[in-house]
């Protein structure tokens, strides 16, 4: 994956980055809050990993619809019914890992007692997971379930992230920067191939020279490398676990497989 994860600190951080809604503030709002803002923040919750759900149990075998049923069936009698976000802790580890034991452990039991009957949560609604799309990643066939999910975790959080700082340089005018860093980082980064050459660029966008175009390109660099290590740092229970958690992201999708 061509692109460096770190963020020099603390002293770059904008002041927008209050903003993000981070895993733990979710699960504490699913848990803790009103009616409305605890559904609203439990709705979030399941979506944000349903993709790494549904990559993990349809690398443990199951095809297509029996991935979909399994994942909607897990969010609902495990996440909702079993009350999973009551069992986190940020002190006790990364929630995707207490995730991750769950689901396993929940196919287990699906392999014992087979069932393809949906479940209902506890407001009678089915959420409309598939709405959101299939898998962003490509997950090899050979990948393990752990690896599968980890993958797509990242993957999904790195979009997130993405989609967050598209809309920020939007907002900011900065429109121009990001079609340079799309060009040289984002579509190399998830779809493969070279950079767009700064010649190219320059001639395409109306730019004054490759400089300017390389200037554009690092000012969103550190806006993405910001986001995400404030994405990143929402996901772990300690500040001095979040480096080990960017490097075990950059290998979770430099090798799916």
């Amino acid at each position: 994956m061509p692109f460096d994860f770190s963020y020099s600190g603390p002293e770059d951080r904008g002041k927008d980055s209050g903003a993000w809604q981070t895993d733990w503030s979710m699960i504490f709002r699913a848990v803790h809050g009103d009616e409305a803002p605890a559904a609203e923040a439990w709705d979030q919750l399941a979506r944000r990993y349903w993709p790494a759900i549904y990559a993990y149990i349809r690398s443990s075998g199951r095809d297509i619809h029996q991935a979909s049923d399994l994942t909607q069936a897990f969010v609902c009698d495990v996440m909702v019914r079993r009350q999973l976000l009551e069992s986190a802790d940020p002190t006790r580890g990364r929630f995707r890992t207490l995730l991750m034991t769950a689901l396993k452990n929940y196919l287990v039991e699906q392999h014992r007692f087979a069932t393809r009957r949906k479940r209902l949560p506890r407001d009678g609604r089915l959420l409309e997971l598939d709405r959101e799309g299939g898998p962003a990643l490509q997950i090899p066939a050979e990948a393990t379930p752990e690896t599968a999910f980890s993958a797509q975790w990242g993957a999904t959080l790195v979009r997130r992230v993405l989609e967050q700082v598209r809309a920020e340089c939007q907002a900011q005018e900065l429109g121009t920067h990001w079609q340079v860093f799309e060009a040289r980082v984002v579509s190399p980064m998830m779809l493969g191939g070279a950079p767009e050459d700064y010649g190219l660029l320059v001639r395409r966008l109306g730019l004054r020279d490759a400089a300017q175009a390389s200037n554009m390109m690092v000012t969103v660099k550190r806006r993405f490398a910001r986001a995400l290590f404030e994405a990143v740092s929402g996901t772990v229970g300690s500040p001095d676990e979040v480096d080990d958690e960017l490097r075990a992201l950059r290998r979770a999708l430099e090798r799916p497989g």
